[in-house]
């Protein structure tokens, strides 16, 4: 019975580990990205290819301390709803737009008076802006 008990202690010492491993993996992913994000906003910063203004979504993310696992949050959003476009003409306003951008997110009131709807209309530019012309949904979003 004594073998018992300790491939028990043995088994839950290892699935605790693994939780701890598991969380350390989220917080690395996290940290990874926003050092990457850091990292590009100061390089196009120092070879003046951007403006760092208090509407870019880069510098927003990284002043509100965003989870870096959200970033692709985003783009994700902004791919769903244009699938949905494409399927059903249907798309959000720009104020319902901005909802879900906050719901993703996670917003406090306090952080929503710095990611304002100036950020998600800058975000939604940007991504109409697109040389491939994928997502039409934006243009139609910001006309609404």
């Amino acid at each position: 019975m004594s073998d018992v008990s300790k491939l028990e202690a043995r088994v839950q010492q290892i699935e605790d580990s693994l939780q701890q491993i598991d969380r350390l993996d989220h917080e690395v992913y996290s940290l990874t990205q926003k050092l990457e994000k850091a990292t590009n906003l100061l390089i196009d910063i120092v070879e003046k290819k951007k403006s760092l203004g208090v509407h870019d979504l880069e510098y927003v993310l990284l002043k509100l301390n965003i989870d870096g696992t959200k970033y692709h949050e985003l783009p994700l959003l902004i791919s769903r709803t244009e699938r949905k476009f494409r399927e059903t003409g249907e798309f959000p306003t720009i104020q319902g737009f901005h909802q879900m951008v906050i719901e993703i997110f996670s917003l406090t009131e306090n952080d929503q008076k710095i990611f304002t709807l100036e950020v998600t209309k800058k975000v939604l530019e940007k991504f109409m802006n697109d040389e491939d012309n994928l997502f039409p949904v934006c243009k139609k979003i910001l006309s609404s």
